[in-house]
């Protein structure tokens, strides 16, 4: 294509888009681009070789300091288009991303999945904010945009300007083993606006939000990164809740979306991932998306077990809709594959340049031809912000959630002897807190797999106590369990041999069962994924009872502020965990 003919199709692609968002869609922020960035996406693209622009739609992993080499080489040797980090040191990324620079034909752009901040992959440096279905039971999604604009902010501070988030799944299934705590819920109303307000935080401040997994990944019990998961449900179930958060996403003008490695029969019977129906006529066409798409990682076992060589599915997810590649470093084998599938005609030189301006479109907006070196200096603390501690705290605050209150007994009394077990981790900051306010308390610690005879023992010594507050720690945030035999079981007593998810215990289901009919008043407290309760026979009859979601220290600090009256409970369940406790309780 002549370097006019590219600067007419640029210019009435942008245009005629942004005729079409006035009316109902709000247009991806990289749309408002001037004359002059028109001209270095005109002036970039002119530059580069057949085998570079489609270099250009990849993005290829950069694991660990020991990875540089190989990511350097892809660079040198095919100019791709971008690299999405994983878990490292914060140092060893700054400097990656400060000698990639020097050496990148065409600036890069960098990635990160951060749905819960820099600590996801970062962890030995960055803030690791609460999960997603913590943040579903909060009443107030501005906290939620205050969150996602400093993870804006720390991401920049090491060189992304992409991050692979939020999550729009609505999750409905309690053993989905990928998604569930990472949803903000089933609620499509809650799980839209929570979304929206984290995009809008990312976007606000100069990051690339990219809503996942098209088209919804909540309501299967397989992992995708295992396995291909099946969403066995009609066009009609998908129109109403699957689609719905990505569709109004699309219409505030969200930058991103991926698409993620699904069957979903409704729409297509091949990957969804790799469907044309399901990127090009569903995402592209009928949702009117036209930011940019990014597959899902593409090396992933659920489509790496269909194809016998690298680089097939990399083109055929060009062909399908996708604007850029993600998670491959098979480059020499997918370009020739892509340059395959041109000569085939199953795709044109056209869709390669409109995929093309998009992608450099976006790294327009994002200043990435502008970066300046990264400092190392004074990196840890501007990545570990004081904002950050305090606002993590107030999320924690009111996203703790009563779902049991007989008798308002959850407001302790100074003059009432309280016992505190823990069980699966041990806490001193409960009884700290207590004793600070002058209570008669004294604390236990039960082992997740303690024998019967130490239970029973326990339990006697709380017969002497006025109320019993039971923290329950070590919970898996995703199912664990391969084959469960029992999720909620139909015996009054728990049976012993049978396998529990979440990391629930035989020893946790029948202290629970064996304090029933004790007198203390019992408040039970949860610190993991809601679903976890599902296992405990009987747990509605509690007297009190607390979710925390995840044990944060922050979480169980609000707990001692709700206990001792310092706060009022403000969550509410953002999943339905069974018939007993439905999505919305929250007291």
């Amino acid at each position: 294509m002549s370097n006019y003919l590219f600067r007419f199709f640029i210019i009435n692609l942008l245009f005629s888009s942004l005729t079409v968002f006035s009316q109902e869609h709000k247009s991806p922020k990289f749309f408002d681009a001037s004359i002059e960035d028109l001209q270095w996406v005109d002036s970039v693209w002119q530059s580069l070789s057949n085998e570079e622009k489609i270099a250009q739609l990849f993005i290829v992993p950069h694991y660990t300091s020991r990875s540089y080499k190989e990511v350097e080489f892809l660079v040198r040797e095919y100019n791709v288009g971008g690299v999405i980090f994983f878990k490292g040191k914060a140092i060893d990324q700054v400097n990656a991303v400060n000698r990639l620079n020097n050496v990148a034909k065409t600036p890069l752009v960098y990635t990160l999945d951060a749905e819960w901040g820099l600590g996801m992959r970062l962890p030995y440096d960055g803030i690791s904010y609460p999960y997603a279905m913590t943040l579903g039971a909060l009443q107030d999604d501005q906290l939620i945009y205050e969150m996602s604009s400093q993870i804006a902010n720390q991401l920049k501070r090491v060189g992304v300007t992409v991050s692979y988030g939020p999550v729009a799944d609505l999750n409905n299934n309690p053993l989905n083993p990928v998604i569930s705590y990472r949803s903000f819920g089933e609620n499509r109303e809650k799980v839209t606006s929570k979304a929206l307000a984290y995009m809008k935080g990312l976007e606000d401040h100069q990051v690339l939000a990219v809503a996942k997994h098209f088209p919804g990944h909540g309501d299967t019990n397989v992992d995708s990164h295992k396995s291909l998961p099946v969403i066995p449900h009609s066009r009609k179930r998908l129109d109403s809740l699957e689609l719905y958060p990505f569709e109004q996403l699309i219409k505030e003008g969200i930058g991103g979306v991926m698409t993620a490695h699904l069957e979903v029969p409704a729409l297509d019977d091949q990957a969804s991932s790799l469907s044309t129906k399901v990127i090009t006529d569903l995402l592209r066409d009928s949702l009117k998306f036209d930011g940019v798409i990014f597959t899902d990682g593409i090396l992933m076992d659920a489509i790496t077990k269909q194809f016998h060589d690298y680089g097939k599915a990399d083109a055929q997810a060009l062909v399908a809709g996708n604007d850029v590649v993600e998670f491959t470093n098979h480059i020499d084998k997918a370009i020739k594959e892509v340059l395959l599938a041109i000569n085939q005609k199953k795709i044109s030189w056209e869709q390669i340049n409109e995929k093309g301006w998009r992608v450099l479109l976006m790294k327009r907006w994002l200043e990435v031809d502008k970066q300046k070196r990264l400092s190392t200096a004074s990196l840890k603390a501007d990545l570990q912000p004081q904002e950050a501690k305090k606002l993590i705290q107030e999320i924690s605050d009111k996203a703790i959630t009563v779902l049991k209150n007989s008798n308002q007994c959850i407001s302790l009394d100074i003059t009432k002897k309280v016992a505190i077990v823990n069980i699966g981790k041990s806490s001193t900051l409960l009884k700290k807190r207590f004793s600070e306010k002058q209570f008669d308390v004294e604390s236990f610690y039960l082992s997740k797999n303690a024998s019967s005879e130490q239970l029973k023992q326990l339990i006697s010594k709380l017969s002497r106590f006025d109320v019993v507050v039971t923290q329950v720690g070590a919970l898996y945030m995703s199912p664990g369990v391969k084959d469960i035999a029992v999720e909620l079981a139909k015996e009054d007593e728990p049976i012993k041999k049978s396998k529990y998810p979440y990391g629930v215990t035989y020893t946790m289901l029948n202290y629970f069962h064996l304090m029933k009919d004790k007198d203390p008043k019992h408040i039970g407290v949860f610190f993991g994924n809601a679903y976890a309760i599902r296992s405990f026979v009987g747990i509605e009859n509690i007297d009190g009872l607390i979710i925390g979601y995840q044990d944060l220290p922050e979480l169980r600090k609000s707990v001692g502020k709700l206990l001792l009256g310092e706060i009022n409970s403000q969550g509410k369940l953002p999943v339905t965990i069974d018939q007993r406790f439905k999505e919305g309780l929250g007291l």
